[in-house]
């Protein structure tokens, strides 16, 4: 009967899944990670785009700015109801 204990997983299997920590993923991958989207603050009308950079020392750099006013999707698109 096998231990609980067991060799990391080696090549191929070593692949981190899609829903670990971006911060972990930056170390162990040895490269920078980035997450960007736009979105509004709670209870804000008002856009924001945000940035997030996850270096490979563990440092973590954050960028937020508010996007100028004016449609929230591209022109010639109906409005969202």
């Amino acid at each position: 009967m096998p231990g609980r204990h067991r060799r990391p997983p080696a090549g191929e299997q070593a692949v981190l899944p899609a829903d670990v920590d971006l911060r972990l993923r930056a170390i162990t991958q040895g490269r920078t990670v980035i997450e960007e989207g736009v979105a509004t603050l709670p209870g804000g009308r008002h856009l924001y785009a945000y940035r997030t950079l996850y270096r490979p020392d563990g440092s973590v750099d954050r960028l937020l700015e508010r996007l100028a006013p004016g449609p929230s999707q591209p022109p010639g698109l109906p409005p969202a109801d």
